[in-house]
């Protein structure tokens, strides 16, 4: 991975994991709210699943020819 993937990754984890401490003391200041935050939570877990899912699938097919998840390919095929 290059440093710029790593970077634009350790920025969505830092915003990711400010979002979920946002919503904990919001739901703890506010308990009529934890509902709603739970909802909004669990569809969010569901929106990224099937993006990484998407995601994945993209990827092992622009793989292409005989690479398979029991084959191992040169750096130099890919």
């Amino acid at each position: 991975m290059s440093a710029l993937t790593l970077f634009v990754l350790l920025i969505g984890i830092v915003v990711g994991l400010a979002l979920v401490v946002g919503l904990g003391v919001l739901v703890h200041r506010r308990p009529a709210l934890n509902t709603p935050v739970m909802v909004a939570v669990a569809a969010t877990g569901v929106l990224v699943a099937v993006v990484v899912g998407v995601f994945g699938v993209a990827q092992a097919s622009a793989q292409g020819g005989d690479a398979g998840p029991g084959t191992t390919t040169s750096p130099s095929r890919r």
